[in-house]
């Protein structure tokens, strides 16, 4: 029976503070919750298989008469109330550690067992008096029998009830210890209150039952109490069985029992025809293999608790011992760490009023520049209205004064040639060269001065200019060019007119200059909150990566011409597949923000 416990092997010397002994969970320290291994279910079915064959060979001779062995009742009896007096005990213990109800229900039953095998003996006839003590009748030892054998099986039959109950639900906290003695009081009163009222029953009313035994010899009446009883044992083992998927140790040897108890009452009340025959002394064997079945299987386990315990407290001071070792080199390297820590200290607050220094130096610098740069900024804002304005005058004054005297000068030769005499070639030729001359000043006087100011965005508005910018970027290029208007017929106040047109306008001169594209979008949507232009072209790209030329500014130029309007600029380019600049004004001026958007840099 040895083999059937899993005894934990031994931690190595020292004990390793990681063992796995002071593992807290109960289903390793106690045979109630412990899951049964195959060689637990091995040696249970084998106990359970060589007693059905001793059964099967002793069955046969049950009835075979024996001669009477008077102290064969007192040293069976005295066994079995020791083995169940002593099991209750171990299971009163457990519970007292687990609160398990149906431990306390277990050890009621094996309670009253002892207490009922002690009671049998006593008033067993002809062992201590003709009819036995407690003022027993001929029939009191044959009903105490059938109470002693039938209380058990209703004990295990509540246990395995309650088990299959306590798994479904979590257990509850353990109670205060103290309190474990109320429950086990009351088990044990009911015990005793239990025994004495059957042997009450079975002695002073004992004219009140039927009659079961006639002398050594069972009556017919018997064997049909004793066929009930036997069924109960039956009902409790299937109880039992209908949980076999979770079985703890406990419930598999508890099962044994009940299996020698079946073979117990088939011998000695079933099989044979009386007392003092051979089913009458092999049953009573069934029953104390029975009684210390359990028992030895508990012994066992306190003996693996008393095991682990010895190791844990080995542990324990192992681990106490490290821990003093670990404190004293905590403490000496604590006290070394304390010095360094004040040397280090004071070189970090010596170093830390230097890096103050230092940086109240740099945000001083960094404001400084925050400034110069926002002074430039104006300058550039003043600049380029100054640039604007003066290019707006010179743009006008070609215009109207040097283009209109061209164009004077043009229709003045256009008037001479036709008053050429026929017969002066030479002189028609060279007026004709004057007129193709001035036809080239005109045209490229009004060039000069719409790429200066286009005039028509003071005098025809925003829409037409740029209508007008990208059909002459067309014509002047050869790229096709799209342009969409949200509103069609959209007016722009100054600023925003003159900073979204040279915006497109440099946009575009760098497309022609740079991309090698096909085809441009030009789209232009106002809100009521913002102005967004998006130029998008199919031509090379540029590497983000490479690092702009000293001397080209054109997308610098585009950043500089938004943020004076508080717009943002975000600029999106992979080689291969274009470029897309997206400007974003907001209608109300704003600080400038200015983001790169994908592969977002400058380009010359």
């Amino acid at each position: 029976m040895m083999a059937a416990f899993r005894f934990p092997p031994a931690p190595p010397s020292p004990p390793s503070p990681s063992s796995d002994n002071d593992d807290p969970d109960t289903s390793r320290l106690f045979m109630s919750s412990l899951p049964p291994g195959r060689r637990e279910r091995r040696l249970a079915l084998a106990t359970v298989l060589v007693s059905a064959v001793i059964f099967a060979a002793l069955a046969p001779f049950a009835a075979m008469p024996l001669a009477p062995g008077w102290a064969f009742i007192p040293v069976y009896q005295s066994a079995i109330v020791v083995n169940d007096m002593v099991t209750a005990g171990l299971l009163l213990g457990q519970y007292a550690i687990l609160r398990e109800k149906p431990l306390l229900v277990l050890a009621g039953g094996y309670l009253f067992t002892a207490f009922m095998a002690g009671t049998h003996m006593l008033t067993f006839p002809g062992l201590f008096a003709r009819t036995g003590l407690l003022g027993a009748g001929e029939q009191t030892t044959a009903w105490l029998y059938l109470f002693w054998h039938g209380g058990f099986p209703l004990s295990v039959a509540a246990y395995a009830l309650l088990r299959a109950t306590s798994r479904g639900h979590p257990a509850p906290s353990p109670a205060p210890q103290r309190r474990a003695a109320i429950p086990v009081g009351l088990c044990i009163a009911a015990a005793i209150g239990a025994t004495v009222a059957l042997a009450l029953l079975a002695t002073a009313g004992h004219d009140l039952l039927p009659r079961i035994m006639s002398g050594n010899r069972m009556t017919a009446t018997m064997t049909k109490a004793i066929t009930v009883v036997w069924g109960l044992n039956l009902v409790a083992l299937m109880l039992m069985w209908r949980q076999r998927r979770r079985h703890s140790v406990l419930d598999l040897w508890v099962m044994t029992v009940l299996v020698a108890w079946l073979f117990d009452i088939a011998l000695s009340s079933m099989l044979n025809h009386g007392r003092f025959d051979l089913g009458f002394y092999a049953g009573r064997a069934y029953g104390l293999v029975a009684s210390g079945v359990v028992l030895f299987a508990m012994l066992f386990e306190n003996g693996r608790l008393h095991a682990q315990t010895v190791r844990a407290l080995a542990g324990a001071r192992f681990q106490h011992l490290l821990v003093v070792q670990k404190s004293a080199q905590l403490n000496d390297a604590n006290e070394r760490l304390e010095q360094r820590v004040a040397a280090r200290t004071a070189q970090l607050s010596a170093s830390n009023r230097d890096l103050r220094r230092e940086v109240e130096e740099r945000v001083r610098a960094e404001r400084a520049l925050q400034a110069s740069r926002e002074e430039l900024r104006e300058i550039a804002a003043i600049s380029a209205s100054a640039r604007e304005a003066e290019q707006r005058r010179i743009a006008r004054e070609l215009h109207d004064e040097l283009a209109q005297s061209l164009a004077a000068l043009k229709n003045d030769l256009e008037w001479l040639i036709d008053r050429v005499p026929q017969d002066d070639a030479s002189l028609a030729r060279k007026i004709a060269a004057m007129h193709a001359l001035a036809r080239g000043a005109v045209a490229a006087t009004r060039r000069i001065a719409s790429d200066l100011r286009p005039l028509m965005l003071d005098d025809l508005g925003f829409a037409a200019a740029m209508q007008w910018l990208v059909e002459d970027f067309r014509h002047r290029h050869g790229i096709d060019c799209s342009l969409h208007v949200e509103p069609p017929e959209l007016q722009l106040d100054e600023p925003y007119a003159t900073a979204v047109f040279r915006i497109a306008q440099e946009a575009l001169a760098n497309v022609a200059r740079h991309a090698a594209a096909s085809h441009a979008d030009v789209e232009l949507v106002c809100g009521s909150e913002a102005i967004a232009l998006t130029i998008r072209d199919d031509g090379a790209g540029f590497d983000p990566a490479v690092p702009r030329k000293s001397a080209s500014f054109g997308l610098v130029g585009l950043r500089e011409r938004a943020y004076l309007v508080g717009g943002t600029l975000r600029i999106a380019t992979t080689l291969g597949e274009g470029t897309t600049v997206e400007v974003e004004i907001p209608r109300v001026p704003a600080p400038v923000a200015l983001a790169h958007g994908g592969h977002g840099v400058s380009r010359g």
